[in-house]
């Protein structure tokens, strides 16, 4: 019978794989979460990871690893600063919200952001960022209409008063009508950003609640329900509901219940949690230091994720 909650000797294990393997970042969110560590140790290693114009690279997501400002690095930067909920005029906030700005990209359908700059190519990174050709990036990702855009105006709308008055209305609308207009089924990402969308209380309701609404109908057929279907890279429920208190939760249930006992049973032996993926042969030296980087990211949201669900047994 599957152990339904995470052991004390798989936490430690956790634990010591963090402390002895884990990058700085990540053993900093885990001391904060779990010991009563101060933000100010988060805060610190996270600087690391900030360009002087305000932007994060350094690889702070793993399967970029050039060093330039990128949104998507940045994208991964308000992930951590939201977790500890930390004040609309933090520095590192603040800046990195300038230079999101500084991003805007205008099209046909609005404001998006570029997941990637060009110079990004020249350096080590997975296949699905590649922008060889002119244009690439952007059909591979649907001209950034919802992903990355849905999940930076989520977490945007935490603190609103980041950016000039009216922009972060605009952008809602936009995003509002690129989810609505439809998902494909099988961009994963796709779903989860729009998920952060909906799941930000902060956003009014007239736009949040169709996004719901539209995501709750669809979800229930696109997520990952089957024990043997988790092991494989795609629609996890915990990507779109990560607490129970995310309002998708409930359309989730069944899923999501299977994805957490899954979950526990994916710890590896040193403790970690592992990535369903690879970078396919590309780039073969790099992806080793890419695979640590993301065995430390995903062990800390492992045990963010059991804890909020309550599924630690400490």
């Amino acid at each position: 019978m599957p152990t339904t909650n995470l052991t004390p000797e798989a936490f430690a294990r956790a634990r010591a794989f963090l402390e002895r393997q884990g990058r700085p970042l990540d053993a900093a969110r885990f001391r904060h979460a779990f010991e009563g560590a101060a933000a100010a140790g988060v805060l610190g290693e996270l600087r690391a990871y900030q360009n002087g114009d305000g932007g994060f690279g350094q690889a702070l997501e793993p399967d970029c690893r050039a060093p330039e400002s990128s949104v998507l690095a940045t994208m991964m930067a308000l992930r951590v600063l939201r977790e500890l909920d930390v004040p609309a005029d933090e520095p590192l906030l603040r800046d990195a919200v300038d230079w999101l700005h500084a991003q805007l990209h205008t099209t046909l359908d609005g404001s998006v952001w570029p997941f990637l700059p060009p110079q990004a190519e020249a350096h080590p990174h997975a296949p699905w960022w590649n922008q060889s050709t002119g244009g690439e990036l952007a059909r591979t990702f649907d001209g950034f209409r919802v992903n990355p855009r849905a999940e930076i105006v989520g977490q945007l709308w935490h603190w609103p008063e980041t950016l000039p008055g009216g922009l972060l209305a605009q952008l809602t609308l936009e995003t509002r009508d690129a989810v609505l207009a439809g998902l494909e089924k099988d961009d994963v990402n796709g779903h989860a950003a729009a998920a952060v969308f909906a799941g930000s209380l902060h956003i009014p309701d007239d736009h949040r609640r169709p996004v719901l609404e539209y995501l709750a109908d669809v979800l229930p057929g696109r997520v990952q329900a089957a024990p043997d279907a988790f092991a494989e890279h795609g629609l996890n429920p915990l990507m779109v509901a990560p607490t129970p208190d995310h309002p998708l939760a409930h359309a989730l249930e069944e899923p999501l219940s299977a994805a957490l006992l899954h979950l526990i049973a994916a710890q590896a032996e040193d403790g970690s949690w592992k990535p369903s993926w690879t970078w396919f042969g590309q780039f073969p030296a790099d992806w080793p230091a890419a695979e640590a980087g993301w065995h430390s990211a995903l062990t800390v949201d492992a045990l963010l994720t059991l804890g909020a669900w309550g599924r630690l047994a400490r």
